[in-house]
C-alpha cells in the first residue's frame, strides 16, 4: 500500500511538473508583461505601507513579493494625459492632451478631433506597437480615455483586441456612459457584459491569457476602479444608470454622475471599490501561480493619478486620501500625482524590497524595450522617448540618473530636481518651493531661503516649455 501511495505521488508530482513546464516560455524568453492601472486610487488609499482603511491583502502580499516605490508618479494629475505618457513613454504635451479628453463620443467629429488619433499620432508608437515588434500578442481591456470610438480604438494602436469603454467614467452595472449611451465594447462593436466593471474587466484579461500563455503577451488592465460613480459590489440593487438619461450633475440625486450613493456613505462606498480592485489582483495572481506562469510574467500596478479628498467642497465633503500628502487629484501638490505602486517578477524581482526612487508613468515603456532587447529611438528624433529605463532598479536595485521632472496642467506647472520641486500656481499668480525629503506635505515655502534654487528651476521649466510648446 505504502508503495503504491508512494508512485501515485510521484506521478502526480511528475504531472504538475509537466504541466508547469508545458506553460513555461523557452529558457531566455522576454517575460510576459501585465500593466495594471487602477483609476484615481490615491497614495493614502490602499492598505499596508500606504496606510489606507482599505484591506488590501493581495496589494500587500505583492510589495511582500516584489517591489514597492515610495517616490512614483503619474504623468498627470488627471485620467488622459497620464494615459497617454504611459503608452507613450513621452510627456503627453508632446501630444496635445494636456487635459482629459470629452466624453461625449457622439458628437461627430469629437473623437478624430480631440482623441489620440492615429493621423496626429503617426510617428509616435505605443507600448503595444513595440511590444507587438518584439513578438508579443497584445490586449487592452478596461477604460481608454484616449480618443472616442472608433475613431481612436485601441485596436488602431497595437493591441490585438479590446474589451471595455472609451470614455472617462461608466457605470459599473449597467455600461452606460455620463450621457445615458452604452460604452462597452468589443474591439469595433458596442458588446454589453453583465456583471461589475471591476470583475468583468479581470475575467477578461484572464481568458486572454488562457489563450495566449503559450507565447509572450502583453495585458493592459486599465481599470474604471475606483473613479466614479461611487459604486461597490453590492450596489447593483441601488439606482443605476439607464439609457436615454442625463449624468452629467455632480450634486447629489439619481441623475448625479457620482453615483447613488448620499455624500456620508461616499467613504465606505469606496473603501468597497477599493478592496473590489484589491480581489481582483488575487484572482489574477492566483491564476499565475496555478498555470505556472509568474516566474516568467513582470506585473507592474499604479494609479493613473491621486485621489478626490472633496468634490466640490462641502457638497461632496469627504471622499478618498493620499495619506500625508497635499492636494488631491488636478492638483499639482504631491497628492495629485505622487500614486501607489508596485512591480512583481518572483525570481527576478527581490521580494519585499523598496524604492526611494523618483519614478514616473512613462518610465514603463523605456523599461519594456530594455527588457525586449529593442533598441531606443533616437534621441533626437520625432519619436524620441522622455522616459527613461527602470530596470537596473528592478532586478539590481540600482539608482535613476539625475534627471528633472515636469508636470503641467492648464492651471499649473511643476518641476522636480532630486528633493526640490518648484510648484508655480498660475491661476493665483504664486510660486512656492518645497524640499520634499524633509517636507513631504509640502507645508513650508523655502523660495526666500533658496534663491538660486528657485532661478535653476525656473530656467529649466521655462526651457522645457519651450519644447513641449514647439
Amino acid at each position: 500500500m505504502k508503495v503504491k501511495t508512494t508512485l501515485c505521488l510521484m506521478g502526480l508530482v511528475f504531472l504538475l511538473a509537466q504541466s508547469y513546464a508545458q506553460n513555461q516560455l523557452p529558457e531566455g524568453s522576454p517575460p510576459n508583461i501585465i500593466v495594471i492601472l487602477a483609476d484615481d486610487l490615491g497614495y493614502g488609499d490602499v492598505g499596508g505601507f500606504y496606510g489606507g482603511k482599505a484591506h488590501t491583502p493581495n496589494l500587500n502580499r505583492l510589495a511582500d513579493e516584489g517591489m514597492l516605490f515610495t517616490d512614483f508618479h503619474s504623468n498627470g494629475a488627471m485620467c488622459s494625459p497620464t494615459r497617454a505618457a504611459l503608452l507613450t513613454g513621452r510627456y503627453q504635451q508632446r501630444l496635445g492632451i494636456e487635459d482629459p479628453l470629452p466624453g461625449d463620443w457622439q458628437q461627430k467629429g469629437v473623437g478624430a478631433i480631440k482623441g489620440i488619433a492615429r493621423e496626429n499620432l503617426h510617428s509616435t508608437p505605443t507600448m503595444a506597437d513595440y511590444l507587438k515588434k518584439a513578438g508579443y500578442t497584445t490586449a487592452f481591456f478596461g477604460k481608454w480615455h484616449l480618443g472616442n470610438h472608433p475613431e481612436a480604438s485601441p485596436l488602431n494602436f497595437g493591441f490585438d483586441e479590446f474589451k471595455g469603454l472609451t470614455s472617462g467614467d461608466g457605470d459599473y452595472f449597467t455600461k452606460l456612459d455620463r450621457y445615458g449611451f452604452p460604452d462597452w465594447w468589443h474591439n469595433e462593436k458596442l458588446a454589453f457584459q453583465e456583471g461589475y466593471a471591476t470583475d468583468v474587466i479581470t475575467d477578461n484579461g484572464i481568458q486572454f491569457i488562457k489563450q495566449n500563455k503559450k507565447q509572450p503577451f502583453f495585458l493592459y488592465l486599465a481599470h474604471l476602479g475606483v473613479h466614479f460613480p461611487w459604486q461597490s459590489p453590492a450596489d447593483a440593487h441601488l439606482e443605476t444608470r439607464k439609457e436615454g438619461v442625463d449624468y452629467t450633475s455632480s450634486h447629489p440625486g439619481p441623475a448625479s454622475k457620482l453615483g447613488p450613493h448620499s455624500p456620508e456613505e461616499v467613504p465606505e462606498t469606496l473603501v468597497s471599490m477599493i478592496e473590489a480592485l484589491d480581489r481582483n489582483v488575487g484572482k489574477l495572481l492566483a491564476y499565475l501561480k496555478a498555470e505556472g506562469l509568474d516566474q516568467n510574467t513582470l506585473l507592474f500596478f499604479t494609479s493613473d493619478n491621486g485621489q478626490y479628498l472633496d468634490y466640490q467642497g462641502d457638497t461632496w465633503p469627504v471622499v478618498g486620501s493620499n495619506g500625508i500628502l497635499r492636494g488631491e487629484k488636478s492638483d499639482l501638490y504631491e497628492g495629485g500625482h505622487r500614486v501607489p505602486a508596485i512591480a512583481w517578477w518572483p525570481g527576478r524581482i527581490p521580494a519585499g524590497s523598496r524604492s526611494s526612487e523618483t519614478l514616473a508613468s512613462f518610465d514603463l515603456l523605456p523599461t519594456f524595450l530594455e527588457l525586449t532587447e529593442q533598441s531606443l529611438p533616437n534621441p533626437k528624433g520625432q519619436d524620441r522617448l522622455d522616459g527613461q529605463s527602470l530596470l537596473p532598479i528592478l532586478t539590481a536595485g540600482s539608482k535613476m540618473p539625475d534627471r528633472s521632472l515636469f508636470w503641467r496642467t492648464p492651471e499649473a506647472i511643476a518641476v522636480r530636481k532630486g528633493p526640490w520641486k518648484l510648484l508655480e500656481d498660475r491661476v493665483n499668480d504664486s510660486l512656492a518651493l518645497y524640499h520634499l525629503g524633509q517636507d513631504l506635505a509640502e507645508s513650508r515655502d523655502l523660495k526666500s531661503d533658496y534663491p538660486e534654487i528657485v532661478r535653476e528651476l525656473n530656467f529649466e521649466k521655462d526651457r522645457w516649455e519651450q519644447e513641449m510648446d514647439k
